[in-house]
């Protein structure tokens, strides 16, 4: 697969461990909402290759790419593009990736993610919305503490904005008695959920463990295989 090439446009600090990089290219570079990119990591040789997904709906023959990553102590790749400054250019394969949107209309959708795992929930969900999609969609995104929360106020726009969209915070570990949302991990929430399985489907995307373990749980209430769609952060 060839390499693009892209240049640094914004970087933000959402976090104390999570930033969001938008890159544009040269040429107009089209892809689908949840797949990702892979990162031609050059901090030393021989360089190695990273994917991480793409953060922001895709637009017609657009240019930018964006994500949102974790930066990991050790890890290679998520702190050599902590290091990129505005201007700095990086070599890229894609898009690539399947988690693409592929619910019937008379279905409703609930979107479950845990850290960065939000970052390809993101990007479906903006595609469905900007494109008119009337499906009852739901967030579930869970995170520990409350310095960890991010895209809130974004999120909480959109579901002010299109009245079929719905988000729910949780935490699994609030900090204080500040944070006024729900508490638990994920999968605490989705037990007390009542799921309609014949009329729901999901989309996720978290640490494997997290995966395996909604995923038997969705199944202990009755959801198909099929109807569970997801990707799996190592």
């Amino acid at each position: 697969m060839p390499l693009n090439t892209a240049t640094l446009k914004t970087k933000k600090q959402f976090t104390d461990d999570v930033i969001e990089l938008v890159f544009e290219t040269p040429q107009p570079f089209n892809f689908k909402a949840g797949q990702f990119v892979t990162y031609k990591i050059a901090d030393k040789m021989p360089p190695c290759f990273r994917a991480y997904s793409i953060s922001t709906a895709p637009v017609k023959d657009g240019n930018t790419v964006a994500t949102c990553l974790k930066v990991i102590p050790g890890g290679r790749g998520s702190n050599w593009l902590n290091t990129l400054k505005i201007g700095d250019q990086v070599e890229f394969m894609g898009p690539s990736g399947k988690l693409i949107f592929q619910t019937p209309p008379e279905k409703s959708v609930i979107f479950i993610a845990t850290g960065t795992g939000i970052t390809p929930m993101k990007s479906l969900i903006e595609d469905e919305l900007n494109k008119g999609n009337k499906q009852k969609m739901h967030l579930l995104f869970g995170l520990r503490y409350i310095k960890d929360v991010f895209y809130k106020e974004h999120f909480e726009e959109l579901a002010k904005k299109y009245p079929n969209f719905t988000v729910e915070y949780t935490l699994s570990r609030p900090e204080n008695d500040s944070w006024t949302g729900s508490k638990g991990r994920v999968t605490e929430i989705l037990e007390k959920t009542a799921i309609d399985s014949k009329n729901t489907e999901f989309y996720m995307c978290g640490l494997k463990d997290m995966i395996l373990e909604v995923t038997n749980l969705l199944k202990s209430k009755g959801m198909e295989e099929k109807d569970i769609h997801d990707e799996k952060y190592n």
